[in-house]
């Protein structure tokens, strides 16, 4: 299932992705995401869903896949040491946005809000 397709949080990321599509927007995120996409509609036989996620991370308008690089996988360990809570991906997650100068990092989850070095903003305060 699509994050699109969820009837809580559809009509907000409908309009994120709009504001990507348009220019409004520039979205970063490191090649991790396609880890974290992917799964759920291989899991669920939609191939078709998976490679549209895949195909709109990789080439999609305004939005910059990276790499994890050694730099910034040194500092998501520094990051964890500081938060002993944060989760490997999240900590490289948030590390990469950092690394880009990111305005902000968003996330649907509220526990990365403790994290000071970016401005986390979470989708469910949007609603």
């Amino acid at each position: 299932m699509s994050l699109e397709a969820n009837p809580q949080f559809g009509p907000l990321v409908k309009e994120v992705v709009k504001d990507f599509q348009t220019g409004r927007l520039i979205a970063f995120s490191s090649v991790i995401t396609l880890t974290e996409v992917l799964p759920k509609p291989i899991e669920a036989g939609d191939l078709k869903l998976a490679g549209k996620l895949a195909d709109f991370l990789k080439f999609g308008g305004n939005i910059k896949l990276v790499e994890i690089t050694e730099e910034i996988a040194d500092k998501a360990g520094k990051l964890r040491g500081k938060y002993p809570a944060l989760k490997t991906i999240d900590a490289l997650q948030i590390t990469a946005a950092i690394h880009l100068r990111a305005d902000v990092f968003l996330t649907n989850d509220k526990k990365l809000k403790k994290v000071k070095e970016i401005q986390i903003m979470v989708l469910s305060d949007y609603l």
